[in-house]
């Protein structure tokens, strides 16, 4: 077998798009790729990732650049696609390796290997048809690996069964590259990425924008991928931002968050002791509730309660103005952007609202997930003279 390599310099691929301009799917990309690598493309949808990898195939050309492949490329863009239904497992598995170019006699020899690896059992002998979706994965993974293509491309292909036949799979492409085959993974697991991968490179709108070790790449995607999405959300929230006096004589003239100083704050950290503070305007002497509720920006609500205080009544004092401040004890939210909803109601139903954003920081972060609460929280609400 002669040294397998991929070499790609300043590629492009245009595409013309209907009743519109050119798109640059591909450009300017650049890498190599060698030997026993095991290299992951990340990227959002549309970034370019599955048009590279049609490049690399040779299912597309490019518009310009130059590309070097040495080695035959086996892609799998759907498992199980290329799988002929009224043929049987076993003749499924002499029809690849023929497309592979091994010879019957090689490919009847690895017909028990490949059964066993798929866990099919006596369904080998049966046609495809009567195959589940992940029968048919398995069985296109196990033949296309059992004969051992020089370059292998998946495209989010992985899930060809349970957490046990997958750990396998990592298994036996691991083997493949130890002896000198090249695996290229397109995925949008980043553990998948992390896990499977030596290598990674993130594709954004047709350009390299990283190419190393797979934990720093991921780490500095996903960054990404959260500021940007967090930056959409919070501007449908600023649009959302309300301060609705609904009712005459009534409102909401200030509403912001207290740290233990007393001072606002729109950055709070998780863990201090904080508060909201309000001023109300109504009609003197008149009894109300002050209602409020906490969301995320995805909006999850993660917050909604009456405040209480100390079971009796709020009233306007004379004057019609009075301040409150809502006691959130230690901050219970974990990190993230959040808006306050903050309502006075009295008989006649919500008299005024008013809204704000504010971020929340922890530098003890939780792993393994994204707690929103993390620890139950306890309102109370005092009006301050």
């Amino acid at each position: 077998m002669n040294e397998l390599s991929i070499e790609a310099r300043a590629l492009q691929k245009h595409f013309q798009l209907a009743h519109g301009p050119v798109k640059k799917a591909v450009d300017g990309v650049s890498f190599r790729i060698g030997e026993g690598e095991r290299v992951g493309i990340i990227g959002r949808n549309g970034a370019g990732k599955t048009t590279l990898l049609q490049l690399l195939a040779g299912i597309a050309d490019p518009t310009a650049g130059t590309l070097d492949v040495h080695g035959k490329v086996t892609a799998i863009f759907t498992l199980g696609m290329g799988l002929r239904d009224d043929l049987t497992g076993v003749e499924n598995i002499y029809v690849e390796g023929e497309l592979m170019g091994r010879s019957r006699d090689q490919t009847r020899g690895l017909i028990d290997e490949i059964a066993d690896f798929a866990e099919l059992g006596e369904f080998i002998g049966r046609p495809v048809r009567t195959y589940s979706t992940g029968m048919k994965a398995r069985l296109a993974f196990s033949t296309i690996v059992h004969v051992e293509p020089e370059i292998l491309i998946i495209d989010e292909a992985l899930s060809v069964g349970d957490a046990r036949f997958a750990a396998k799979a990592t298994d036996k492409m691991r083997e493949l590259t130890r002896r000198g085959r090249i695996l290229i993974l397109v995925s949008h697991s980043m553990g998948a990425i992390n896990e499977m991968c030596t290598r990674c490179i993130w594709i954004d709108a047709g350009v390299v924008r990283q190419d190393g070790a797979p934990e720093p790449v991921t780490a500095a995607y996903l960054q990404e991928v959260r500021q940007s999405d967090n930056a959409k959300l919070l501007e449908r929230f600023r649009r959302e931002i309300v301060h609705e006096a609904l009712a005459p004589g009534w409102d909401i003239p200030a509403l912001a968050m207290h740290t233990a100083e007393g001072l606002p704050a729109s950055v709070l950290v998780t863990g201090d002791p904080v508060a909201l503070a309000a001023q109300v305007l109504g009609a003197v002497g008149t009894a109300f509730k002050a209602r409020l509720r906490v969301e995320r920006l995805d909006g999850l609500v993660v917050l909604e309660s009456d405040a209480a205080s100390d079971g009796a009544a709020l009233r306007i004092p004379a004057g019609g103005r009075t301040e409150l401040r809502v006691d959130f004890g230690r901050l219970a939210l974990n990190y993230g952007i959040y808006r306050m909803l903050f309502e006075t109601l009295a008989d006649h139903g919500v008299t005024a609202r008013r809204s704000i954003l504010f971020e929340v920081v922890n530098p003890r972060p939780h792993r393994g997930g994204r707690a929103v609460l993390v620890y139950p929280a306890a309102l109370h609400v005092t009006p301050t003279p």
